[in-house]
């Protein structure tokens, strides 16, 4: 954005005249020292290239800070005006001996000219540089750290999916007006997430470049999603048998969990049907932690989920559940579930 706008405060400075029939006459100058060429209007700018001293370029436009866009035999780009001078009866292509080259710094910025005899030809006055309209309550999403690289601005919205040029690679976020903005690691705002009410220059290991979800939002904030419980209560789950997360029932169709017993050492919590387990870290995690798991159709041993463990699951409905290992009465499993109906 600083180089649209540095952009938008160049003036055109190029100048022709017709010196005799046919004849164009091009403003040019020449270096008064080794001059680095830069790919912007200041110093900051990456070198290109550099003059030798006396080496003729061709004047094309000038910045008001009093850098000036040069053409010559290598790669063109942006000079100090400080170190530039008119070539001798304005270079270039004029036949006429009378004409030359007038360089000089105002409080605006550079003017370039060209006399011949008693005309003189000047360039366009400076217009001042329009002050950008503000960009409102909106978020910038930065593929580089402290605002660089490509960038994507958008005003109150929830973005469920990004596309491949910021898809885990956001770097750095600019915030403007009241715009707050909450990036997660997975689509549809799962996963992961973190909330900023200020801009952040170098996001945290955490979600730099790992978000695929945002939203942004102003004073506002986002409505909580308020879980709706689809089903619930205890259920005794025998060997061997399996138990549907949507109703409580054992057996019969639509299960979603099978008591597996391989023999008296292996013995399993094995989703079925289409449904999914994470176990995470057993703690009791409800609707929004278990959201946020990362889901497997794995068999689980119970050995890893002792009494007290609670496990999530994803329903062969698409429903978020979770169970808790009540306890033991022989070989019956007692546990306690919820499955929520969002």
């Amino acid at each position: 954005m600083k180089n649209i706008q540095t952009a938008l405060s160049v003036i055109i400075a190029t100048a022709a005249l017709t010196a005799s029939a046919g004849a164009a006459f091009a403003t040019q100058a020449q270096s008064t020292t080794a001059l680095n060429v830069r790919s912007g209007p200041g110093a900051s700018f990456g070198v290109l290239d550099t003059l030798t001293p006396g080496e003729n370029v061709e004047v094309n436009e000038c910045a008001e800070n009093g850098w000036c866009y040069i053409e010559h035999e290598g790669p063109d780009g942006w000079v100090s005006s400080t170190y530039l001078q008119p070539t001798s009866g304005g270079g270039g292509s004029s036949s006429d001996p009378d004409c030359g080259f007038s360089f000089t710094m105002t409080p605006s910025g550079p003017s370039l000219s060209i006399k011949c005899g008693d005309t003189e030809v000047a360039t366009p006055p400076i217009t001042p540089t329009p002050t950008p309209p503000p960009l409102g309550n909106v978020a910038c999403f930065y593929t580089g750290a402290n605002f660089t690289g490509s960038e994507f601005c958008h005003g109150p919205a929830t973005l469920n999916t990004l596309d491949g040029t910021f898809n885990d690679n956001i770097a750095s976020v600019k915030l403007h007006g009241t715009a707050k903005a909450k990036l997660c690691r997975n689509a549809n705002m799962s996963g992961i997430c973190k909330t900023y009410v200020n801009s952040k220059s170098n996001l945290p290991n955490a979600i730099r470049n790992k978000a695929s979800s945002v939203r942004v939002f102003t004073n506002i904030a986002p409505v909580p999603v308020v879980p709706v419980t689809h089903s619930t209560g205890p259920i005794n789950l025998k060997q061997t048998f399996s138990a549907n997360l949507d109703n409580g029932n054992v057996g019969g169709a639509g299960t979603d969990i099978w008591y597996r017993a391989v023999n008296p050492a292996q013995k399993y919590i094995k989703p079925i049907n289409g449904a999914k387990i994470a176990v995470g870290n057993k703690s009791n995690r409800g609707y929004a932690g278990c959201k946020t798991e990362s889901f497997s159709s794995n068999q689980v041993s119970i050995w890893s989920i002792p009494v007290g463990s609670y496990v999530c699951m994803k329903t062969n409905k698409g429903r978020i559940s979770q169970f808790r290992v009540n306890g033991y009465a022989g070989t019956t499993m007692k546990i306690g579930y919820t499955t929520w109906a969002n």
